[in-house]
């Protein structure tokens, strides 16, 4: 089992402390330890570039605190790394013990993984440490505003994120100087090391329009000035004033509200493996939008890649349940406005833009939180899921609203994500003013294995003959509702 893997590589040192390497994901991963564990047990997760001037590390050791890293490879804090860094977490928190809320390094490119995972678990982030950070890959490794340029990182950035074409790229609206919001709503405090002089990754162009946009959001912010520094070396000789900070900050974002219910984008870039026909998640949310208000939507479908699924009108999307949409929502102006890996915090970041706001639905279906599974807790699922009603009523207070429990994902009775979904819709049953349904049963044989004449082959998404079940089902209720 994973739990006892990193004992039987405990032999090695590192700078005199016990360290340890195991697997996690398939990846090389590192694990240090405190001569002396705070019982907290806080840790500093470096995102790249183990054992490069560390400094701060060692000083960190030395009070207590774990050093952590996987090596997911030169992916500039794509989508795929993040689900690798999320798995790494699950362990080192669950196996391990450690504390749930890391001081996140990131060195140079490291900070594009510090600020993406952060914008994506805020509630799991203690402090983020950026030293010469990429705040903005259009600057390096694009050569943009003054930044260098490295043609094979930039081509290699444009293949890892999955952008269409480079034009995709430099229009990709969530970089860390753009993504802020949900860190600052979060409280998590961030400290900068720079050289003001930086020829590869310029201050200004990164540190400095983030810095004056977090202050801007009432987020906290310090910026370490090396006046005549440039991108190398990094870190400080003596690296007092980093972990000053970091102490004195350490509790800021204790009191951070779950990640389910503050409101982020979802910074992935799917494109046609998301059935977008090569366009991005902006469009699509453009799309959906421009759809409810062009069709004057009576019932809005709001949700995920299942969701997405009906298809329908103004939607450039793949969609296995369009007939059986049809069927569904006949007599009724109906506009689906799933997301390919959306999560609540993500349909909520969408709500906030006013969605709903002169569309006059009468009914409003919501289906969310199964791609919340590997990093939320089935209460967080549901308190977004609240989030979610709160927000419909406030823009559409006419509305009926129906919840749609999660479908029973795994293809086994004991399959793990079972027991989760179960939990997640026991607790959505109890949300008060809203009619929830549950068609879980009617997807799975009497076995309780997956029927997959009606859930497709990753027993997650829905076949075409899930759609009917679920459109029965929706069509049932709107009109016991008397939509």
């Amino acid at each position: 089992m994973l739990l006892f893997l990193p004992l039987l590589f405990a032999a090695q040192s590192y700078h005199g402390y016990s360290r340890h390497d195991f697997k996690v994901d398939g990846l090389d991963a590192v694990l240090v330890e405190p001569k002396t564990p705070d019982h907290r047990k806080p840790w500093i997760w470096r995102m790249e570039f183990f054992d490069h001037r560390p400094e701060l590390d060692l000083a960190l050791l030395a009070k207590g605190y774990y050093l952590a890293h996987i090596e997911v490879g030169n992916t500039f804090g794509c989508p795929t790394a993040m689900e690798h860094c999320s798995a790494f977490y699950r362990e080192l928190t669950s196996h391990w013990g450690l504390s749930p809320k890391p001081i996140l390094e990131g060195f140079s490119r490291g900070a594009l993984y510090a600020y993406n995972w952060a914008v994506r678990n805020p509630d799991k982030v203690g402090a983020i440490y950026g030293d010469a950070p990429v705040c903005d890959f259009t600057t390096w490794p694009y050569g943009g505003r003054g930044g260098a340029r490295s043609d094979s990182d930039w081509k290699e950035l444009i293949s890892d994120y999955g952008f269409p074409s480079e034009q995709a790229a430099l229009d990709y609206p969530f970089n860390p100087i753009n993504n802020l919001e949900p860190l600052a709503k979060a409280h998590i405090p961030i400290i900068h090391v720079v050289g003001d002089k930086d020829t590869l990754v310029p201050m200004k162009e990164n540190t400095g329009v983030l810095a004056a946009r977090y202050n801007e959001l009432g987020g906290k912010i310090t910026v370490l000035h090396k006046p005549n520094g440039d991108h190398h070396p990094h870190s400080l000789d003596d690296p007092t004033p980093i972990v000053e900070f970091l102490t004195r900050h350490a509790h800021d974002s204790v009191h951070a509200e779950p990640a389910t219910v503050i409101p982020a984008p979802n910074p992935e870039s799917r494109y046609s493996a998301a059935g977008w026909n090569g366009r991005s998640w902006m469009d699509q949310v453009w799309d959906s939008e421009r759809a409810a208000i062009t069709e004057k939507a009576e019932v809005v479908l709001l949700g995920d890649s299942i969701t997405q699924g009906w298809g329908g009108p103004g939607r450039q999307v793949s969609a296995p349940g369009a007939e059986a949409f049809a069927r569904a929502f006949h007599g009724w102006r109906t506009v689906e406005m799933g997301m390919s890996g959306d999560r609540t915090q993500n349909v909520l970041w969408r709500l906030k833009r006013g969605t709903l706001v002169g569309v006059h639905p009468k009914a409003v279906v919501i289906a969310i939180g199964i791609n919340n599974r590997n990093d939320d807790s089935a209460e967080a699922v549901a308190k977004g899921t609240e989030a979610l009603v709160r927000e419909v009523r406030s823009q559409a207070p006419g509305a009926r609203v129906i919840v749609t429990g999660l479908f029973p994902t795994g293809p086994n009775p004991d399959d793990p994500q079972r027991a989760y979904v179960k939990d997640v819709n026991g607790r959505l049953k109890g949300l008060r003013s809203v009619e929830f349904i549950d068609i879980g049963p009617e997807l799975l044989l009497p076995d309780g294995h997956t029927d997959f004449s009606k859930m497709a082959g990753d027993s997650l998404h829905l076949a075409p003959g899930g759609y009917e079940v679920w459109g029965k089902a929706l069509r049932a209720t709107l009109q016991s509702l008397g939509v």
